[in-house]
């Protein structure tokens, strides 16, 4: 049941960033839902499911939007994975934590992201992507997590409440 749930949710915000999510553009700038729903999984649920939720929306990523398939799906997996460790060590239900973690694993998603089309496009404007689309996705995605984790939160419990009422002897 929680990975059926969990791919169903993860298709709607696949759905939800591929189409509404265009609309609400600042400076160029869409926020990435399915980073934001890795991150927050895997810090509820801890790296396994970490890294399986990034390798699925990694892949959802390459299918929206990547030039060479597999560069999201890697990046998701690893974010996911690490992401996951620190699932024993801080608050899960602490908003602090979430979006400190959002800023900062969203930071390291497209900084190695950039690194990557550096490597392989020549890409070389380090000082544009990071004021242009690195920093401002930050901040937006920092904006947008609060109601995302509120959400996710409340899926982690009724799933939680679930699985327990379903294995009660």
């Amino acid at each position: 049941m929680r990975a059926f749930i969990t791919g169903i949710i993860l298709v709607f915000a696949y759905v939800l960033q591929s189409t509404v999510l265009q609309y609400i553009e600042v400076w160029n700038i869409r926020p990435n839902l399915l980073i934001m729903l890795i991150i927050y999984f895997a810090l509820v649920r801890g790296s396994v499911e970490g890294g399986i939720i990034g390798l699925a929306g990694g892949i959802l990523m390459d299918i929206l939007a990547g030039k060479v398939f597999g560069i999201h799906s890697l990046l998701g997996l690893y974010i996911g994975v690490f992401t996951g460790i620190f699932n024993k060590r801080f608050f899960k239900e602490s908003y602090f934590v979430g979006l400190l973690f959002i800023a900062i694993f969203t930071f390291v998603y497209e900084f190695l992201f950039y690194l990557i089309n550096y490597f392989i496009w020549g890409e070389t404007r380090i000082i544009f992507v990071l004021q242009r689309i690195i920093i401002p996705e930050v901040i937006y995605n920092c904006i947008l997590a609060i109601p995302v984790y509120y959400f996710v939160i409340k899926v982690n419990h009724w799933i939680k409440n679930k699985e327990k009422a379903s294995r009660k002897y």
